[in-house]
């Protein structure tokens, strides 16, 4: 087989990989939804609202945060949403008990930066890092990593987890990952490292081993790449079929 015909037969079968969809609870009945960043107003269409009633996100020990249409949240399966009867009506943007942690750029933010409300935008949350001509994305294990814009409220969750990376007019790359022998869709950002496009794509287990994995782009060549190159610079481009396996020739 040539090399035309090995790279058309690698993306069609990424490409034909069914749709990933995950179970959550709505009212007390199960629901498949795709998993990801979702509107607040897709999971309200799959509950029958009554006059004033609510949609909860239920979190267990501290309020329930209700669920506007322009919300954004990031699904992972198992989310359960419930429904208020509006009496009285929770406020959109509730304080919470337990003031939010959260994790950008890998580093649980100083006491003192917690969240004390349900919902940050992205820009709030830039603001967190020192701002700045950036991009903030969703670190999301298993599934697309998500860009989220400025102006999207994110419902915050407490395993959420987000990253900067330099904004760039290629903002980023859709491509397929092929990683112990199972083929996934990825998203990066064209500025993020190969190093960290490899960290991103092992399970939690093996990120802190990342530096014993390579990367090649089939699509460019059979060369490892240049782990501390951007994905831009070393080539990558959307539709691109990566490889990650073990350094010495090792499986993934």
């Amino acid at each position: 087989m040539d090399g035309v015909a090995e790279r058309q037969v690698r993306l069609t079968k990424g490409a034909a990989m069914p749709a990933q969809k995950v179970s959550i609870t709505v009212d007390r009945q199960a629901r498949s939804i795709k998993p990801g960043a979702v509107r607040g107003q897709d999971i309200i269409n799959l509950a029958n609202l009554g006059h004033n009633e609510q949609l909860l996100l239920e979190v267990a020990g501290d309020v329930d945060i209700p669920l506007s249409p322009e919300d954004v949240i990031f699904i992972r399966g198992g989310e359960q949403f419930s429904i208020g009867d509006g009496t009285p009506v929770v406020a959109d943007n509730p304080r919470v008990r337990k003031p939010l942690k959260l994790v950008l750029n890998d580093t649980q933010l100083p006491e003192g930066q917690e969240s004390h409300h349900a919902k940050l935008t992205g820009a709030e949350l830039k603001a967190l890092v020192g701002g700045g001509d950036v991009d903030l994305w969703a670190d999301l294990d298993g599934i697309a990593d998500e860009i989220v814009a400025d102006t999207d409220r994110v419902v915050l969750q407490v395993q959420d987890r987000f990253f900067t990376v330099p904004r760039e007019e290629d903002r980023f790359y859709e491509v397929t990952v092929i990683l112990d022998g199972e083929d996934r869709l990825r998203r990066f950002p064209a500025m993020m490292t190969v190093r960290e496009a490899i960290r991103r794509s092992l399970s939690p287990a093996d990120r802190p081993k990342v530096d014993e994995f390579d990367m090649v782009d089939g699509d460019v060549g059979t060369a490892a790449l240049n782990a501390s190159s951007t994905l831009k610079a070393a080539g990558v481009r959307d539709g691109h079929v990566l490889s990650i396996t073990k350094k010495n020739g090792g499986g993934g």
